[in-house]
This record gives structure tokens, sequence and C-alpha cells, in this order.
């Protein structure tokens, strides 16, 4: 039995994994825990014209970090780093909880973003090394579970929490679950043994430009075409600085003896075809998330009066897909999988294309579900074929720059979809304004399109229909996006080869184990 688990016993293993689930559902369920305590926090704070940088410095640091974490446990070892992340983010919970401004509660989401970054690619790693390779379709379905009750429940419990108790509560309550968690891995996570050489070093010039890159980058990508224009000083001066970082960055590592990101892997095919698949994928996850409800309760009306009820079909099938991929993958190759997630995805996007805008709710959770389904199975194998293919030596490097692709995916196709949608509205508003008494000429260019919608809805009927056409007419544009990433996505997965998960190419460049410790393979 203790083979099973990588040498650990099964109850040490169920413990720790237990833990470990724990810990992804803390990281992934801070971010929709805070969003519905958002409007008392900025009301208490005053800083109403900060707040969606509560959301964007947490994701800034945590993506930034993401690929440095996975390659220090590489060389230093998983433990010590995923107890310094879980270290940092609880205390930047702490300071989160009290902070008495705008700038403060900012900052400290900062910290917190970095401790996310340290705990989340690690925890990954460590938890698809613990998995049996075979029979192990339960231990990804809980896996994947956390990720379906973070968006599902994240908005119910902030709400209970900042009602029932303070806003201050849903960032405090990370310290007792944080401690449960800190207990488990002190006891039962043994050392790793990819232990470094003694001259085994990653550097700061490599690091340094990573994070320059990766901050300039998804900072423009965040702010342009909403509070800058992309043609602005502010954004153009961002890209320069973050595609020159980025350059040298890949230069210097490719002379790297220990690269922050092993570009070797990229040699490798199913590597390679999972990374670009899982870019995609992040462009149609995020894409999902943010402009399906938008779609749900501006275009329908607000059939649905909840991001977490419009979202819930989707995400229940995200975890019904890593089920299904979970015994696919056990029968078929990466490429087969990979090919029916993007297929999957891709139709559910096709379909919300051409889907009319007073189309009932059964349909639309069809669709989505379709679209959940993709996604779950996608999540599933591109962290499994990048796990099961390489060595220890590399493997937190592999694990976490698939986290990394698929956050930069996310943050660039929602910048792209929502530079489309509102030049697609802006379009429509100008086209229509004579139906519109001059609505189309108050709004001018369009930011916020259900803002839009909500501000004038005072119209007439006539007129208030009109806007959700085009309201809706805009979003189904930029799924056109969507639709596209999944066909990238499908023809990558092609690249993969005839490899099944047993006969994968030999690990990459494997380092000797020390023969006393034990191996979180």
């Amino acid at each position: 039995m203790e083979s099973r688990f990588g040498g650990l016993t099964a109850r040490r293993f169920h413990w720790l994994f237990a833990g470990l689930l724990l810990s992804i559902l803390l990281t992934q369920l801070d971010q929709t825990i805070v969003s519905t305590a958002l409007p008392t926090i900025v009301t208490q704070l005053e800083g109403f014209t900060q707040m969606s940088w509560v959301f964007t410095i947490y994701m800034l640091t945590s993506t930034a970090m993401t690929p440095i974490a996975g390659k220090l446990s590489d060389l230093y070892g998983r433990k010590v780093f995923l107890v310094l992340g879980l270290t940092i983010f609880v205390i930047g919970s702490v300071l989160c909880g009290s902070a008495q401004s705008m700038l403060q509660l900012i900052i400290f989401r900062g910290i917190k973003g970095i401790g996310a970054g340290l705990l989340m690619p690690i925890t990954f790693t460590v938890v698809f090394s613990l998995m049996p390779r075979n029979g192990n379709s339960v231990y990804q379905t809980l896996y994947m579970s956390v990720f379906a009750l973070s968006s599902v429940i994240g908005p119910t419990v902030g709400a209970l929490i900042t009602s029932l108790l303070s806003w201050r509560y849903i960032f405090y309550i990370n310290l007792p679950l944080g401690l449960v968690i800190f207990v488990i891995i002190l006891k039962l996570l043994p050392r790793n043994a990819a232990m470094p050489k003694p001259d085994a070093s990653i550097g700061y010039v490599g690091p340094g430009l990573l994070i320059l890159g990766t901050l300039s980058l998804l900072l423009a990508l965040k702010t342009g075409g909403v509070q800058y224009a992309w043609s602005s000083l502010p954004i153009l001066g961002l890209l320069i600085v973050g595609g020159i970082a980025t350059a040298w960055f890949v230069l210097s590592q490719l002379r790297e003896k220990e690269p922050v990101i092993p570009f070797r892997l990229f040699r490798n095919r199913v590597m390679a075809s999972t990374y670009v698949a899982t870019l995609m994928q992040g462009i149609m996850m995020y894409g999902a998330l943010v402009y399906i409800p938008l779609f749900v309760q501006g275009s329908l009306g607000g059939g649905v009066t909840g991001t977490g009820g419009a979202l819930t079909p989707l995400m229940l099938c995200v975890m019904f897909g890593a089920t299904l991929c979970g015994a696919l993958i056990q029968r078929f190759t990466w490429r087969f999988n990979i090919a029916l997630s993007m297929l999957l995805s891709g139709t559910g996007f096709l379909m919300m294309i051409f889907l009319p805008v007073n189309v009932s709710y059964v349909v639309l959770c069809l669709v989505m579900m379709l679209i959940g389904l993709g996604i779950g199975m996608m999540m599933m194998v591109g962290q499994t074929a990048v796990s099961m293919g390489v060595d220890d030596s590399v493997r937190g490097a592999a694990t976490s720059s698939v986290s990394f692709f698929r956050s930069i995916g996310g943050v660039f196709g929602t910048a792209v979809l929502t530079s489309l949608i509102n030049a697609r509205l802006s379009v429509l508003l100008e086209r229509h304004s004579g139906d519109l008494s001059g609505v189309a000429g108050e709004l001018g260019v369009v930011t916020d399109p259900l803002a839009a919608l909500n501000s004038h809805a005072g119209l007439p009927a006539e007129q208030l229909e009109l806007m959700r056409q085009m309201l809706g007419d805009a979003v189904q544009y930029g799924f056109w996006l969507m639709a596209g990433a999944a066909a990238i996505g499908f023809i990558a997965a092609f690249w993969a080869g005839s490899s099944r998960q047993e006969v994968l190419p030999p690990p990459l460049e494997a380092a000797p184990a020390k023969a006393d410790a034990i191996t979180i393979r």
C-alpha cells in the first residue's frame, strides 16, 4: 500500500491530501469570497476609485511569483516553500482584515498574493506527485471539486460572513484554517529528494526580469482600454518595458544552468502541446467567468440575479469534466484528451455565439455545461500530462508553468475580449443612435456595458429591449475569440503525438535521489 502513495501509508496520505485540498480551497476561495463583501469594504474605507486594485494587485503578485516558486521548490525542497507561502498568505490575510484604509488593503492584498503565488503551484506539484498513477479518479475528482466549490459557494459565504459578523472576518477566517494546514504539512509532508547541488542557484537577474516583465505586461493588459487608452503613454510605456524585460529574460534563461522556466521542456512534444492548450484554456475559462454572467444578467434581463447562479452549471461541470478525464487518460492518448476538451468547449462557445437573446435558461445551462466539461477536462489533463512527463528535479518548474500560462492566457484573453465587446457595443450604439433618442451620444465610449445598461434602466421598454439586444450581440461577438482559442488548442493537441501516460518520453534530465530520503515524485 505504501508504494501506491509515494512511500506514505494510506492513512498518512489521506490526511495529507485533505490538508493540501484545504490549502487549494483557501487560495481559490479568496477571490470569490471578497467579491460580495467589496461594496461594504469600499463604503467603510472610502475608496471607490481604488476598488479594482483589490483584485488587480493580488493577480499581479501571485502570477509573477508562480514560476519562481516552482523553480525554488525544485532546488531547495517543496516543504520549506510550501510552509513559507502559507505563512505569508495567512499573515497577509490578517493584515487585510486589520486594514484601516484602501491603500493599506491594496498593499496587504499584494503581500497575500505573494504568499498565494508560492502556495498554489507547489501545492499542485505535491498533490499530483502523491496521487497514485492508477485508480486515481477519486483523488482527481476531489482535487477538481475545490475549484467548483470556490466559485459556487464563495459569493454566498462572503455575503453571510459580512452580514453576520464583519467584512474583516472574510480575511480572518484564513487564520484558523491556515493553522490546521500548517500543522498537517509540518507533521505529514516528507522532504523531497530533489536537493540542490552545492552551487545550485537561480540568481537574481532571471527572477527580477521575469517579475518586471510579467507585472508590466499584465498591468498594461488590465488597465488598457479601461483606465487608460491603449495609445496612451502609460500603456505604451508598460508594454515596451514588459516586452524588453521578457525578451531579455528569455535570452538570459537560455544560458542559465538553472533557469526559472526550463525552456528545454518545450522540446518535449507533450509539454509544448499541453502548454499551448493551457494558454488557450485560460483565455476560455476566464472569459467565460467574466462574460457569461454579463450575457445572462444583461441580455436576458436579469433572469439570473447573481453571478454564482449564472455560473453554477458551468462550474459543476468543470468537476464532472475532471472526473471524466480521470477515466479517459487511463485509456486514451494525451492528444485525444486535449482535442476532446477543446472540441467540447469550442462547440459550447460556438453555440453561445448563435443563441437568440431570448433563449431559455434551460438551453443556456446545457450550453454552459458543455463549456464546463471541456474546461474541466483540460485542467486535469494539463496538470497530469506535465506532472507525469518530467522527473522530480524539474517537476516544480514544469507544473507551476501550467498555472502561469493559464493565468497569462486569462489576463490576455479578458483584455482582448473586453476591447472587442466594448468596441462592438460602441459601434452598435452609434448605428442605432436615432432609435435611442440621444442615449448613445450620452454614453460615448463604453467601458462597462452592464453599467451602461443599468444607468438607463428607466428608458421606455422598446429602447431598453434594444439596448439589451445590442449588449447580447456585443458579448456574442466577443465569444468568437474563445471559439478561436479552442480551435488553436484543438490543433495544438495533435502536436502531442500518440504518447499515452504509460509510454511518455523519458524524464528530462533526471536527477539522482538520495537513498535515505522519501521522494515526492
